[in-house]
């Protein structure tokens, strides 16, 4: 019946037509052209919710950037090499903490500081099999286990017994030799 509709008093009239003959495809056709149209029109003026989603997240996106993929093929330290990183610097600490003078004012925090270096070098490779059945493992593992024993049970500014601090001196060397060998 209608073959375009250009204005909202058009598309209301349309819409009443339509009612009255709902048999008529073509005119149900022509309500929802009409309806497109109006809304093409008019749409300028609304954002819907799609529209203002995206912005946001879009917004959101920009601000944090992208940061560069940490696959073993694309950059960054393997795995390998993060397991003698980590270890070494472990080991040294352990040994600048042992070398500190029995008087030393620092020295509660530096075994505070070994401490928790120890616990979390513990945590991340004691379940890592490939990294568990090393001799660098196991040598760095028991001279740490003997050390924060003695803390644990003789505090923090205890001195090590001549026994003790000779195994474990000597079981971190060992480490450091297993470690250089890749072992």
């Amino acid at each position: 019946m209608l073959a375009s509709c250009s204005t909202v008093s058009q598309l209301q009239t349309s819409r009443i037509n339509s009612t009255r003959q709902l048999k008529n495809s073509r005119s149900a056709q022509c309500v929802s052209r009409c309806a497109a149209v109006t809304r093409a029109q008019q749409g300028d003026q609304a954002v819907s919710r799609r529209t203002a989603t995206l912005a946001g997240v879009a917004g959101v996106a920009a601000l944090f950037g992208a940061a560069p993929a940490r696959a073993g093929l694309f950059g960054g330290p393997s795995k390998e090499e993060a397991y003698v990183q980590e270890t070494s610097k472990v080991l040294e600490a352990v040994k600048a903490t042992l070398d500190l003078p029995k008087g030393d004012p620092g020295k509660e925090d530096a075994v505070n500081a070994v401490r928790k270096q120890t616990n979390d070098w513990v945590a991340k490779y004691r379940r890592d099999g490939s990294k568990s059945g090393r001799p660098s493992y196991g040598n760095t593992y028991s001279a740490l286990n003997a050390l924060a024993g003695h803390y644990n049970s003789f505090g923090l500014t205890a001195p090590l017994p001549k026994k003790r601090l000779e195994r474990i001196t000597k079981e971190l060397a060992d480490a450091e030799k297993a470690l250089a060998r890749g072992r």
